[in-house]
């Protein structure tokens, strides 16, 4: 252990009184924590890992307590991992010390911890080199370094200027550079001006940095004018946004726009394309949560309540623009974000660095709309993380759509019986499990006004996260997800199957799909994006595996962008190659539809549990091949229909899907092609269909869904 000279301590942390107590409280924490990570409970760690943390900043033996804290860090990944919280919590500068030899830790989480516990700390030079590698990896690990130096640059500005200055002539890398920039863009160093100027004239300079640099001097006082102008008439991605720049730099000299009378003006938005029509369904990063907002705008407009719903969503540069012209007489207008370029696209993944580019994007959408009453955030997600500081800065209340998504996670994770502490640490640096569950606390007790999932631990990991505030301040109502039940009914009046040889429509496109030697069977369907977390590839693995399945049933799996699809996308089509090769003969009873718009998904879902004569059977499926579900919004649709759904266990399905009677829940480490046979052994049972379709009636339709909203909005408006 290191040793210290404990005759000296700081004034800050002088002891009234030197105690043991103090000293063995602290270790027996370190213990629990220690504890905890042994049994790898997700639950434990984290209110293990915040009581240290607290506990430690206000110790008479801090010094002592770090020593046992560093050793913590020279032990396995998991214990360095989870000693850093603490370590942060020591305001020494030995604690800095440890948090920097951190950064050089063999394993990206520890690394990514580090760096973001750093961002409350003073500038450290020893650190700086290795935080600028961490800003130019990508994704989050980018955004932690990004937020920490630009905290830094509040107290050295110049310094952190010159290590960019420096960092920017050495770098070659086009996206670096960008990230680079994108950090540039954010400081107020009397340098920073000239050095964007530079970078976005630059006709040698990359793109992705081109636009970085232009997109900050929109968010800049300085004047710019002039070259946004002569940038804006390149018929290029630079003239594009040195348009949005020239807007962004008008909207800083305007005045907030005062709150109309009326009915409330809602905020939503989603990190994907959306249309009325959910055009894009399916494809990239449109799925459910994008569906949902679509239906859910829709149906609070019809509360009496209500005026607007101004709905946020992914776009093109030249989208971002042609919003910012439209009407807003409209009851439910959209806006557009763009982020990212062609070499540097935006998913749900990379997002995160992204953050100074959605902030501003967010502002303004909102500064072209006007006044909101509140903005709805759903995800813990980037656009949450980035619309959550918009809101805050504007003075504009919250409400938050609250589940405990690391938390089903780690326990579909502990489902399969594979879950030890190295893959605690690897889910950790896939899905960034500790800082998602971190900002869900933050959001849980900083968001006045919550809408909780309808399931039962929902509640009380709130209550849990509660537990120490002023509960009359904080209001929080249940409230479950609903479909477009209208939508399923209006797609069941037009399947006369009849017209489906003359349609140019979806079920026409299937049909001609649909293997002649294979007409007879019945459909297995599912719907979603083609992103791992979906389980796309599980589902063509566990059919395909199976002969008896394969020789029952047609696999149609309904998402993806076929012909233009994203690298998340390919990976996904490539899982799916890989379980049923193309030229393998079993092929021929898997479709591929690719996304489509939610009226064809509500057609593909009627069709199939009625069939299409000469082309498929009734009596088909649907299956969701995800380890885990939040909710399950595809699930619902397909319980409104009357299909057998087969779902995970994890998450919401199990509060709607009674088990051996609508459906069949499928533990995450459980045989899911068995699971299949026993949803097709359910599709005869008498009265099923027409319980699932009340049951999804009576519960989960979306005019329920916005009303209990409407109620909880006007909670927020009349608390102001």
């Amino acid at each position: 252990m290191q040793q210290h000279n404990i005759d000296y301590l700081p004034t800050s942390l002088t002891p009234l009184s030197q105690t043991p107590s103090d000293l063995q409280v602290g270790c027996l924490l370190i213990e629990e924590l220690q504890q905890a990570a042994s049994l790898v409970d997700f639950k434990e760690m984290l209110n293990r890992s915040a009581k240290l943390a607290t506990f430690v900043k206000t110790s008479v033996n801090q010094l002592l307590l770090l020593d046992e804290l560093t050793a913590m860090t020279q032990q396995d990944t998991l214990s360095s991992f989870l000693a850093i919280e603490s370590v942060a919590a020591v305001q020494h500068e030995d604690a800095s010390k440890v948090l920097i030899d951190c950064l050089s830790h063999a394993d990206i989480s520890v690394r990514r911890q580090a760096t973001w516990k750093l961002s409350d700390r003073r500038p450290a030079a020893a650190a700086l080199t290795l935080l600028l590698q961490q800003l130019c990896l990508g994704g989050i690990d980018t955004m932690h370094a990004h937020q920490t130096l630009s905290h830094w640059a509040k107290f050295e500005p110049e310094l952190i200027t010159q290590m960019l200055s420096k960092a920017l002539l050495t770098h070659d890398d086009d996206i670096a550079r960008a990230r680079l920039t994108d950090l540039l863009g954010t400081l107020h160093a009397d340098k920073v001006n000239g050095m964007l100027t530079r970078l976005a004239t630059d006709t040698n300079e990359s793109v992705p940095a081109r636009v970085a640099a232009i997109s900050a001097m929109g968010s800049r006082a300085d004047s710019f004018s002039t070259l946004l102008q002569q940038l804006k008439q390149q018929d290029n991605d630079i003239g594009a946004h040195a348009a949005l720049a020239i807007h962004d730099q008008r909207m800083l000299k305007l005045a907030p726009l005062p709150h109309r009378g009326g009915g409330l003006r809602i905020c939503q938005l989603v990190l994907a394309k959306v249309d009325r029509t959910l055009s894009s369904g399916g494809c990239g990063e449109t799925g459910g949560v994008a569906s949902l907002l679509v239906s859910l705008g829709d149906a609070l407009v019809r509360q009496p309540g209500i005026d607007q719903v101004l709905t946020i969503g992914l776009g093109s540069v030249e989208e971002a623009i042609s919003s910012l012209s439209a009407k807003d007489n409209t009851s439910q207008p959209y806006r557009i974000i763009a982020a990212g370029d062609d070499m540097r696209p935006m998913n749900s993944t990379n997002a995160w660095e992204h953050l100074p580019v959605l902030k501003r994007s967010i502002q303004r959408c909102l500064g072209n709309f006007g006044a909101v009453d509140l903005i709805h955030l759903r995800m813990l997600d980037a656009a949450t993380f980035a619309a959550a500081d918009v809101a805050n800065t504007l003075s504009i209340p919250i409400c938050f759509s609250f589940a405990p998504d690391p938390q089903n996670t780690v326990q579909a994770l502990h489902a399969r019986g594979q879950f030890n502490r190295r893959a605690f640490v690897d889910a950790d640096a896939q899905t960034n499990l500790w800082f998602r569950a971190r900002m869900l606390e933050q959001m849980g007790r900083n968001v006045g006004h919550v809408a909780l999932f309808p399931q039962p631990k929902c509640k009380l990991l709130l209550q849990d996260i509660r537990k120490d505030l002023r509960h009359h301040k904080q209001q929080s109502v249940t409230i479950a997800e609903g479909i477009d039940i209208q939508l399923i009914r209006q797609a069941a009046l037009e399947s006369d199957e009849a017209n489906y040889n003359d349609s140019k429509g979806v079920i026409s496109d299937l049909a001609n799909k649909i293997c002649a030697s294979r007409r007879h069977l019945p459909i297995l369907l599912s719907v979603g994006r083609f992103h791992p977390i979906k389980g796309m590839a599980r589902i063509a693995e566990a059919w395909a595996a199976d002969p008896l399945l394969y020789n029952s049933c047609n696999l149609v799996l309904v998402g993806g962008n076929l012909n233009h699809p994203s690298a998340v996308e390919k990976k996904v089509m490539e899982a799916i190659d890989s379980a049923v090769p193309i030229k393998d003969h079993r092929r021929d009873g898997l479709i591929l539809v690719g996304g489509r718009p939610r009226a064809d998904i509500a057609k593909l879902m009627v069709a199939t549990m009625q069939g299409c004569s000469d082309y498929w059977a009734q009596g088909g499926i649907y299956v969701d091949g995800a380890l885990k579900e939040e909710f399950g919004l595809a699930l619902i649709e397909a319980l409104a229909t009357g299909l057998v759904v087969v779902a995970p266990s994890t998450g919401g399905p199990s509060t709607y899907v009674d088990h051996g009677d609508t459906g069949i829940l499928v533990d995450p480490e459980h045989d899911l092609g068995q699971a299949i046979h026993q949803g097709f052994a359910l599709v005869g049972r008498p009265g099923r269909s027409l319980k699932a379709r009340n049951m999804v009636e009576e519960h989960y339709a979306i005019d329920t869904m916005a009303e209990k909203l409407t109620s909880l909005y006007l909670t927020v408006r009349d608390n102001q």
